[in-house]
């Protein structure tokens, strides 16, 4: 019998960099996790012209090597090792215009290979 290990064909080799994930339940919860050279977050600048000029706009891609889904739309990501929110207040100061490097999720995208939930992509 010959044994067949399938693998990704997916590299994630440029998932090296630390990423702080903050989530809000709604309530009095406020959760911090610090992914350890475990994630991959790209910011990027584009224009956006419209019928009125054109202005700056901000996006970000983030992806998580992960076999469960573990980021939500409005939860926020921030490069590097972030604080601890513990508060209301401090939710709330956690803003892109105040903290550089910060970004709130507002797409979540899992991605699957052979049926097997290999990364997240998340981005806004």
């Amino acid at each position: 019998m010959v044994r067949i290990k399938r693998r990704s064909p997916v590299d994630y080799r440029l998932c090296n960099q630390t990423v702080t994930l903050y989530h809000w339940d709604g309530g009095d919860v406020y959760a911090r996790r610090v992914i350890e050279k475990g994630a991959f977050l790209d910011f990027k600048k584009t224009q956006d012209v419209s019928k009125t000029g054109s202005k700056e706009v901000n996006s970000f891609l983030l992806v998580i090597p992960c076999d469960e889904v573990t980021v939500a739309v409005g939860d926020k990501v921030l490069h590097g090792e972030g604080p601890e929110i513990l508060t209301r207040e401090d939710w709330a100061g956690l803003i892109p215009a105040k903290v550089p490097g910060l970004g709130v999720i507002r797409y979540v995208d899992p991605k699957y290979w052979m049926d097997r939930l290999v990364h997240v992509e998340a981005g806004g």
